[in-house]
């Protein structure tokens, strides 16, 4: 799956353009406020989500403009498929010039992973972040996974509501073990949905960790469970889990009481990263923890393309600073099996760059193109 043109007319900072990248690796240089970012998320748009920086649709509008039209034609792996937005005070999405009821409707067309700036938080923040990564994640393969997710949460928002509640009506206590039952019920089923998924993770992310590091170092996932010790957690779904799960809550109900909210479950677990057997959190360098979130999103485009079959177009954003030169080598040269979008600032990070197209882009044009 790789983008064969993009046309982009009034969005944001870019100037109307016809882009034709390779199907491999393309760099996208320029000084910072020319658009770069901007080109990303443009192409980012057609995969049916939401932008990755957060924006409204009245952001995307070039001053004083009503309306902006974007235009992608991509190859799915089997044949050339072409797709519209057109963004103004509604937003209209066309494949292959038959309307679509919203944009989410391109979903599937087009699978993408994304990496910028902001990703860095996989690593340094907060466990929600890491957490929200895998729920994304597993979701993209996984319908029943999301499903799953907002029933617990609804859930969840019930049981918290009730402890408040239990201050005032105490009778009330005996309806807890009912909302206990349905949380360890799915909280147990979502468990085994993440270890499994960073299973799988490991496997990709050790390799392309340790090309990046050129083999000097070892990076390891694994699930921190609030409810179940490491070696209980498995593909296995029985009364067994369950009761545990259940009787973690029960163990935790006063503490819950007093607090207000419930302090063990998949909503408060975390996705641990260590390099040669040390927090990346807490130990790491900048350019270590920037090489952990890149690979995570790597590994996850990897483990996306194997069990969909479709490889996804991967953009990089702002990904060459604090990586040293062997690790900017192996991105520019070692991860292509997909089509890949890169921005930079200096030129000169594409030096070591063998195979691919490198575009120079000032005041929202492509302005030089070069083809190694």
């Amino acid at each position: 799956m790789y983008v064969v043109s993009f046309q982009s007319s009034h969005f944001r900072n870019l100037k109307e353009m016809e882009f034709h990248p390779d199907p491999g690796m393309n760099v996208i240089c320029g000084e910072n406020a020319q658009g770069k970012t901007n080109l990303l998320e443009a192409m980012y748009l057609f995969s049916g989500m939401r932008s990755f920086r957060g924006a409204k649709d009245h952001e995307y509008l070039a001053f004083g403009q009503k309306e902006c039209r974007l235009s992608m034609s991509f190859f799915d792996g089997e044949r050339t498929q072409d797709a519209e937005l057109r963004i103004g005070v509604k937003k209209k999405a066309f494949l292959n010039r038959v309307p679509l009821e919203s944009v989410a409707g391109l979903s599937g067309s087009i699978y993408t992973v994304v990496f910028s700036p902001e990703h860095i938080s996989l690593v340094k923040s907060a466990p929600q972040i890491r957490r929200r990564f895998m729920d994304t994640a597993i979701a993209q393969i996984k319908p029943d996974y999301g499903h799953f997710l907002s029933q617990y949460e609804r859930v969840l928002n019930q049981r918290n509501i009730l402890l408040k509640d239990l201050r005032q009506y105490a009778a009330l206590r005996d309806t807890m073990d009912i909302w206990d039952q349905q949380l360890a019920k799915l909280g147990t089923i979502l468990t085994i949905y993440r270890q499994d998924y960073l299973h799988k993770l490991q496997k990709f992310s050790k390799t392309i960790y340790e090309g990046i590091s050129r083999r000097q170092e070892d990076l390891s996932l694994s699930y921190i469970s609030t409810v179940f010790s490491e070696e209980w957690i498995g593909e296995k779904y029985d009364d067994a889990r369950i009761n545990q799960y259940f009787e973690a809550l029960c163990a935790a109900r006063e503490q819950d009481v007093r607090q207000g909210f419930t302090s063990v479950g998949v909503h408060r677990d975390d996705l641990e990263m260590k390099i040669n057997g040390l927090s990346v959190k807490n130990f790491a360098s900048q350019g270590q923890q920037r090489s952990c979130a890149l690979t995570l999103k790597l590994a996850e485009a990897r483990l996306l393309e194997k069990i969909n079959g479709q490889q996804p177009v991967i953009f990089l954003d702002d990904v060459m600073s604090e990586l040293d030169q062997n690790r900017q080598e192996y991105i520019l040269n070692y991860i292509g099996q997909c089509q890949v979008f890169i921005t930079c600032c200096d030129v000169l990070n594409t030096l070591r760059m063998r195979k691919g197209k490198i575009f120079m882009l000032a005041d929202g044009k492509i302005c030089t193109e070069q083809t190694l």
